[in-house]
């Protein structure tokens, strides 16, 4: 293959490769964007279901120690126990599963867990809560217990605390984020630049292109057909100002030859 059509063939294999090429990379970098946001998204929702599952237990434990020290309801005593487990397991959880940078928010949590588990489990060894149920006016005699005061001097005071904690530890656990909200933002602008790249490349080719087709193709056959209504009309020899080549140039040999030889057409 010669002449114009192997150029414009080349010209457009060009456009195709940079367009595959720049799509390909597109795709690439969308694709790690796209792991980025279900990343973020992934530990957006697990600090929040984290978060969530440690302010219920502790509001379960709150309900469990109100309705044992305030409304004198032994039964809330497994319940007391069952939460405390259950806030420690899910701390634990969470903290194996966090990022480091959110290790210091969980370890002031639990210091804060360990006080509160001190001051309800030294509530229930202490049986004062026992004695004024079951009657025991020996041990009320020497105790002298009041369990609205005890929750608001004790306990209220830590699971305010605690709770501003878990807080902390979400406020940390979306922070920790902030990077891979970072690199999402880096990698939509490399997602792009290939794109925006290779449309400023086409609009180059294009523009070669059509100097390209206006000097080897527009431009000659302008001279030729002016040549041709100048021979046809005027009797002058055909004569082609400017330059011709390739398949164009084989054109203008063959009328030259046709009008030095109008034997041939007979």
């Amino acid at each position: 293959m010669k002449g114009i059509r192997k150029r414009i063939l080349i010209g457009c294999m060009s456009i195709v490769v940079l367009l595959f090429f720049s799509g390909m990379v597109s795709l690439y970098e969308l694709n790690h964007m796209s792991k980025d946001i279900q990343s973020i998204l992934d530990g957006s929702r697990k600090g929040i279901a984290t978060s969530e599952g440690i302010l219920t237990s502790l509001r379960e434990n709150d309900k469990a120690v109100v309705s044992y020290a305030i409304a004198k309801e032994l039964t809330a005593i497994p319940s007391i126990n069952e939460s405390l487990t259950l806030i420690r397991e899910r701390i634990a959880d969470a903290r194996s599963k966090s990022n480091q940078l959110v290790y210091v928010s969980f370890d002031s949590l639990s210091m804060t867990i360990d006080r509160m588990e001190e001051n309800v489990q030294r509530l229930l060894r202490s049986r004062v809560v026992d004695a004024e149920i079951l009657g025991d006016t020996l041990q009320l005699k020497v105790v002298s217990f009041n369990g609205a005061q005890w929750y608001r001097k004790n306990y209220a005071p830590l699971y305010d605390e605690a709770t501003l904690r878990v807080l902390d530890v979400m406020t940390n656990e979306h922070n920790a984020l902030t990077p891979q909200a970072e690199r999402l933002s880096n990698n939509a602008y490399r997602a792009v630049t290939p794109v925006f790249i290779s449309l400023l490349i086409m609009i180059l080719i294009l523009l070669v292109f059509y100097f390209f087709i206006m000097f080897y193709i527009g431009r000659p056959i302008i001279n030729i057909n002016k040549a041709l209504d100048d021979t046809i009309r005027y009797k002058v020899p055909f004569i082609v100002k400017g330059e011709c080549r390739d398949e164009v140039l084989g054109i203008k040999e063959k009328l030259e030859s046709l009008f030095k030889n109008p034997r041939i057409m007979k």
